[in-house]
């Protein structure tokens, strides 16, 4: 598999992290948008209202899951080293015990205890009896980890679905008159008035006048929604396209299950190891763009 094909950039790590702090901003920028409208108040203007909407209550949420998507994605790729380690010695070991007697031999004649994984402290569902016990045991482990990488896939694609009524809701906030009787100054015009209401951002401002500040932020804000959107579409089809490996591993030892000789089952997890170590590569590339 070619991994330069789904290459990301230090450039979008560093999206990812301004659109986290973004979402841990938006408390203070929410409880400063009645400040200016009681400020407008104060100097002799009709009171301006903002109507709550429901849609800023993920955002939260949202801040968490970017925050703790690194460790996550972490955890899920050290379960499936795990996992790939197994395979591999349960592979090795089904090989020598071809040469150790013959490549025909039946399964049901090859003794279980063989293989290392016979031994392991815990199963998912029952102790095995007999060989196919322990390959169904793979991939019931498989599953699983499938389960994990797929919970990552959901994170992201609720984070790319929930940006854009985000970007709605933040539009319509910053276009809001800041009081009832002017269409001017806006509520993003009225926040730079004074350095306390001022929004967090992390890039230079080209001007200290407060409306080219207005007008730099709320275009950045925009422009990091796209950027953020693009990105975790980008992820969401890098993880579905691992999910795609995981299931054709899956499927190689469903098949591996109901072989009858030792041969048979030796190409079958030859072909899952293949697999195996395809999402394994993939798992390993987007941790370490997510650690940098």
């Amino acid at each position: 598999m070619n991994l330069l094909a789904h290459e990301f950039s230090a450039e979008q790590r560093r999206v990812l992290d301004r659109y986290t702090v973004l979402l841990g901003s938006v408390h203070t920028m929410t409880v400063n948008i009645p400040v200016v409208f009681e400020r407008r108040r104060s100097g002799g203007h009709a009171l301006a209202v903002l109507a709550s909407d429901s849609r800023l209550n993920n955002v939260p949420f949202n801040e968490r899951y970017l925050q703790g998507f690194w460790e996550r994605t972490d955890e899920v790729r050290q379960q499936c080293i795990a996992f790939v380690l197994e395979l591999a010695k349960f592979t090795s070991e089904s090989l020598q015990i071809s040469k150790n007697t013959s490549r025909n031999t039946v399964l049901s004649q090859v003794d279980f205890n063989l293989y290392s994984l016979s031994r392991s402290p815990t199963w998912i569902l029952f102790p095995p009896t007999d060989v196919s016990d322990l390959v169904h045991e793979l991939v019931l482990r498989l599953y699983r980890l499938r389960a994990m990488v797929r919970q990552l896939k959901y994170t992201i694609v609720d984070v790319h679905d929930e940006s854009f009524g985000f970007k709605s809701v933040f539009a319509k906030a910053m276009d809001h008159r800041s009081c009832q009787c002017h269409a001017q100054p806006t509520v993003v015009q009225e926040l730079f008035r004074e350095r306390r209401t001022q929004p967090i951002w992390d890039e230079a401002y080209s001007s200290s006048d407060p409306l080219v500040q207005a007008v730099e932020y709320k275009a950045g804000v925009v422009g990091l929604f796209n950027a953020v959107a693009s990105i975790s579409m980008q992820v969401g089809v890098f993880l579905e396209e691992t999910d795609v490996r995981m299931d054709l591993a899956i499927y190689e030892l469903l098949t591996a299950e109901r072989v009858s000789k030792l041969s048979q089952l030796n190409v079958k997890l030859a072909a899952t190891k293949e697999q195996a170590e395809e999402f394994m590569a993939m798992l390993n590339h987007l941790e370490r763009w997510l650690r940098h």
